[in-house]
């Protein structure tokens, strides 16, 4: 035989409520800040953040009302209780999703940039260069100016 649910106080009522709510719009959120990393749409990605932060807090905030008073879950009809089960674990999903995406993001950028700073070096270790003004470009190993010399029997 099964207890019947407890009537949630309207404080309780107000907690799920909005636990609910902001599970569902961070999920919303996530989702759209992982369409926006596997697009390398990295505008977006900035303007959600802000966003992003504020419902990460709110979420924390929720939960941690929920752990300060467990019973508020046991006592959700069971049809409630699914529907929580299902937020969390799209949210769970989106955020699992979403810490492959940044560290795939932040990878791709590191190696962009070791790229960069490895051809710096090896331009500099070849030594001189002329530029288009035909002047003589470049640094000797030790970082001063390239010395320059000629032929004088030209």
């Amino acid at each position: 035989m099964t207890a019947d649910p407890i009537e949630l106080k309207p404080r309780e009522r107000r907690s799920i409520d909005d636990l609910k709510l902001v599970m569902t719009n961070l999920a919303n959120l996530i989702e759209a800040e992982n369409a926006a990393l596997s697009g390398h749409k990295i505008d977006t990605v900035k303007a959600l953040s802000a966003n992003k932060w504020t419902l990460t807090r709110n979420y924390r905030n929720q939960m941690q009302a929920i752990a300060d008073a467990p019973a508020i879950l046991q006592a959700l009809d069971p049809e409630e209780r699914a529907e929580m089960r299902t937020l969390g674990e799209r949210l769970d999903r989106e955020c699992k999703r979403n810490e492959l995406l940044l560290e795939a993001n932040i990878d791709a950028a590191n190696r962009v940039m070791s790229a960069m700073v490895d051809g710096v070096k090896q331009a500099s270790e070849r030594g001189a260069v002329y530029g288009r003004s035909g002047a003589l470009k470049g640094i000797s190993a030790d970082g001063r100016p390239l010395a320059v010399s000629f032929n004088r029997e030209l």
